[in-house]
C-alpha cells in the first residue's frame, strides 16, 4: 500500500492532539480522584482511564472528520485524496480501537462499532473482525462468528475500492467467513463458516449461502433456522 509522507504526518499531528487530549484529562480529572481512594496504586487505574479516554477521543476524532466529509463509496487511484483520508481514518480507528481492547468484549463490541461509525442494530453479536466501520450496516440480530471478516476495501492494481457493505436482520454470518465489499446480505440468510463472498455479490433474504466463492445452496427452511 502505497504511504506518502502526508500519511506520517497527518497521523502524528491527529495522534498526538488525541493523546494530548486523554492525558490532560486524565491527569485533571481522574488522577486526584483515584489518588484520593486508592492511594500508591491509583497507577493501575490512572493507566486504564488513559487507555479509555484516548480510545473515546479518537472516536470522537474519526466521527468529526467523517461530520465533515464522509467517507464516500468509490473507485480511488493511490494519489487520490479521498485515498489519504481513508488511511487517516484507519490510523485513527485502529490506535483507538486498540487503546479499549481492555474494555472490548463481546457485549461492547456493538457499542464500540457504533463510536467509529458503523451503524447496527440492536441485539447483535460482533465475533469476528470489522474494518471500514462507516461503510458498515447491520441489522438487528445478527450473529457474527468467531474470526470472520466484514471489509468495505479492497486494494489492487494501484487503486482502492471503497463500498459499502449491508446486512439485513437475524442473519447468520459463519465462523471465519469472509465478506467483502459491497456485498449486501438479506434478511434472515446465512453464510456458512469458512465461507467468502466476493465483492458486490448480493445475497437474497432467506437463503444459505456456502463455499469459495460463496454460492447459493437452498432457500432456508424451519430446520436451518437459528434457535
Amino acid at each position: 500500500m502505497k504511504t506518502e509522507p502526508i500519511d506520517y504526518l497527518l497521523a502524528a499531528i491527529f495522534l498526538s492532539a488525541i493523546a494530548a487530549a486523554a492525558w490532560a484529562s486524565t491527569a485533571f480529572l481522574a488522577v486526584p480522584i483515584f489518588r484520593f481512594l486508592l492511594g500508591e496504586y491509583h497507577v493501575v487505574a490512572d493507566a486504564l482511564v488513559l487507555l479509555l479516554a484516548f480510545g473515546l477521543v479518537a472516536a470522537l476524532a474519526v466521527r468529526l472528520l467523517l461530520l465533515v466529509r464522509p467517507l464516500a463509496p468509490g473507485d480511488y487511484s493511490m494519489d487520490a485524496s479521498p485515498f489519504t483520508r481513508w488511511k487517516l481514518l484507519v490510523v485513527l480507528s485502529e490506535f483507538g480501537r486498540g487503546a479499549l481492547g481492555p474494555f472490548t468484549t463481546e457485549f461492547s463490541k456493538p457499542l464500540i462499532a457504533r463510536l467509529y461509525g458503523a451503524r447496527i442494530g440492536s441485539n447483535t453479536a460482533l465475533g469476528g473482525r470489522m474494518t471500514d466501520l462507516p461503510l458498515i450496516t447491520i441489522g438487528s440480530g445478527c450473529i457474527f462468528g468467531i474470526n470472520s471478516v466484514v471489509t468495505g476495501h479492497a486494494i489492487t492494481s494501484g487503486r482502492i475500492v471503497l463500498r459499502e457493505v449491508r446486512f439485513g436482520a437475524d442473519v447468520t454470518i459463519g465462523v471465519g467467513a469472509v465478506i467483502m465489499p459491497g456485498v449486501e446480505v438479506g434478511e434472515g440468510s446465512i453464510v456458512a463458516a469458512g465461507s467468502i463472498v466476493t465483492a458486490g455479490t448480493t445475497i437474497p433474504a432467506g437463503e444459505l449461502w456456502a463455499g469459495t466463492p460463496a454460492r447459493r445452496l437452498k432457500a432456508i427452511d424451519a430446520s436451518d433456522a437459528r434457535g
